[in-house]
This record gives C-alpha cells, structure tokens and sequence, in this order.
C-alpha cells in the first residue's frame, strides 16, 4: 500500500487515529511528570609540581607538562569501585563520571556528578572534591615522597548551581507518545484493510451471483437462447402450447365457393376451393406468418375431367 492510500485508510479510520492521538499525547505527558530532570554539577581541579622540583621563586604554571601521567593516575585511583562506594552510600539515583579534561593540555581532572535533585548532587561533588586530595596524598605517601617534593592538586571551578539535565525526560516521554501513536495507526491500517478486504470479497459475491441469474443479452436485443448444464443451446421450441392450439382451432374456416362445370352430356359437376386444414394454420402461425392465408380457389378436384366439346 502507497503513502496516499495508507493517509486515506487513516482518514477513513479517524475515530481510531484521533484517540489514539490525544492517548499518545497523555502518555508523553505522564512520562514527563514521572521522570525527574537531572541536576548536573561539575568540577575541575589543577595538579602543581612540589616546591622542591621548581627553580627557586619560579611560576608553577609553567611547569605542568611532566604531570599528564600523574593526572592519569589520579583519575583511575578516584574512580575506583572501594572510593566510589564510599561516596555514595546513602544517595540513589547518582551518576559520577571522573576524567581527565581533554579539553586542555594540562593535568586537570574533571568531575561531574548527576544526581535526583541538586542536593544530592551538592553533596556528592563536595565529598569526591575532597576525595581527591586524599587519594593523591595517600600515593605519595606510600611511595615515600618528601612533603616539599610532594605534587599538590588545587581546585579551579566548582559548580555551585546544578544545571538541569531534560535528556532522560525527553527519551522517555517520546518514547511513551510513539509508542501510543505507533499502535493507534497499525490498529486502525489493520482495521481500515480487514473492512476493505470484507467488502472486496462481497463484491465479487455479488458479481458473480448477478453473471449467473441475469439472461446474456443476444445481438438482436432480445434474450439468448436458453442454455443447459453443458452449454449446449436448446434453441426456441417452435410446437405451440394447448392455448394457441385451441385458438387455432376455434377460429372458423372460410366457406367453400363452389362453381358449377356444365357438360355437353347436360351433368354438371362442381369444383370445390381446397380447404385450409387446421394443421396448416398452426404451421403458419409457428412460422411467424400472417394469421389467414388465402387458398386460391381454382385449383382443381382429381377426380375432375377435363370437358371436350367434341366428345
């Protein structure tokens, strides 16, 4: 089926595709009020050098480039499951993502932390802020570095306002009113092509029935000849019914004309008309010709002989 003939089943079948709409509409909108929006806080914090790895009264600022690798280190030693957990006990519905900034050259790591609502988010940022501090003291210590060769990491922005994150609201609620509309239409293209269906088969039902009950026209206006079960054609039975016989029958002859015939002898015979026998009237009427045909009225009895003068 094209696009024109599934817009026209849908129009056909608005009393489905119209509820079906405003359904879908309902459902996106309780999708929307169900799913909560996101609170989204992120924060960005700097690893220095130690004191001691600096020219004496140096920027530290300018000598980052060594410490990419020890960034990196800190990101996985932040985003272990045991620092993790310890983060979020006691809050659900959180999301942490810890990582370097690929934005930058520099060792920055970035945190950002989605929660249910923007305390919770507040909450989570603050404590893994703080948890990085002490996953970066606890590996230099263990590795024995002195405290004034010891890499610092300091905090460059803290989001102190969540942003609000729709994505999750929107994906649900598009997916609740396609869903609706998507079944809406298949129900009413079903509907709209099992309707058509039904009446196509009545259709050719009733064509077929009306082929065998109605007579062929023949070429001359009138019926066909009336056929039997093998096709053969019984033809037009020319033998009269008992009425037009009856009526043949009763219809009174013309009177017979006699003419006298004088001999020389003095006996005088009579030539008598040839009647018309009723067999003959049911022949002409059978044959479509007039009613009365006329009988002509000289023809001659066998048995009458010819009169000669001279005998």
């Amino acid at each position: 089926m094209n696009v024109v003939g599934t817009l026209r089943g849908l129009l056909r079948r608005w009393y489905i595709v119209v509820p079906g709409i405003l359904l879908a509409a309902g459902a996106a909108f309780g999708a929307w009020q169900v799913v909560s929006p996101g609170y989204e806080r992120s924060a960005t914090q700097l690893l220095l050098p130690g004191a001691e790895s600096l020219p004496e009264n140096a920027n530290p600022f300018l000598f980052l480039g060594g410490l990419s690798n020890a960034a990196d280190v800190l990101v996985r030693a932040v985003s272990s499951e045991n620092v993790m957990n310890a983060a979020l006990d006691g809050y659900t519905g959180v999301d942490v993502e810890v990582s370097r900034d690929g934005s930058t050259a520099g060792p920055v790591v970035l945190i950002t932390v989605t929660a249910e609502t923007d305390a919770d988010a507040e909450a989570v940022l603050g404590t893994l802020v703080d948890e990085t501090v002490v996953q970066l003291e606890q590996m230099q210590e263990r590795e024995n570095v002195q405290t004034v060769n010891r890499i610092t990491v300091v905090p460059i922005t803290v989001d102190d306002q969540s942003t609000l994150q729709q994505r999750d609201r929107l994906v649900a609620a598009a997916a609740a009113g396609v869903g609706v509309l998507a079944l809406s239409i298949v129900l009413a293209a079903l509907l709209d092509g099992l309707t058509l269906q039904r009446r196509r088969r009545a259709s050719q039902a009733t064509s077929a029935e009306s082929d065998v009950d109605e007579p062929v026209a023949s070429s001359d206006g009138g019926p066909a000849d009336d056929r039997g079960p093998g096709g053969e054609g019984l033809g037009f039975d020319p033998t009269p019914d008992a009425g037009e016989r009856e009526s043949v029958m009763s219809d009174p002859l013309p009177p017979t004309q006699e003419t006298p015939i004088v001999r020389s002898g003095g006996s005088s015979r009579h030539r008598r008309g040839a009647r018309r026998t009723a067999s003959d009237r049911v022949t002409a009427s059978t044959d479509d010709a007039p009613a009365a045909r006329s009988v002509r009225a000289d023809t001659l009895d066998p048995d009458t002989e010819s009169t000669d003068p001279a005998r």
